[in-house]
């Protein structure tokens, strides 16, 4: 029963989001490089660079999508968001098997 509820759930992400928008970033409690997203998707999405496992995290516990970022690239898709944000943009992360790639958005 517990894995089909991933499996659904796993399911619904797929077919609904291909490109996370991030409006707001916050830090994730006393962690210096691990924050929460605000996105257009109701899972809890994190990136931490901080971590042992590091990268984008979509929803939590055992229902939890990891997509593994090297340091370098985990800092920078840090960055970019930052970035955007700063500039009154949204920051959209197109998403599949892996981070297919992101950009500033409006």
């Amino acid at each position: 029963m517990k894995s089909l509820l991933v499996l659904l759930v796993l399911t619904a992400f797929t077919a609904t989001a291909d490109e996370i928008r991030v409006s707001r970033m916050t830090k994730d409690g006393p962690l210096e490089r691990s924050f929460v997203l605000k996105t257009n998707i109701p899972n809890k999405v994190v990136i931490d660079c901080q971590s042992f496992i590091q990268g984008l995290r979509i929803g939590e516990f055992e229902q939890a999508i990891n997509y593994l970022l090297d340091p370098e690239e985990c800092e920078g898709l840090q960055v970019r968001i930052r970035s955007s944000l700063r500039k009154g943009h949204f920051h959209c992360i197109d998403v599949d098997q892996d981070i297919r790639s992101d950009r500033s958005c409006i």
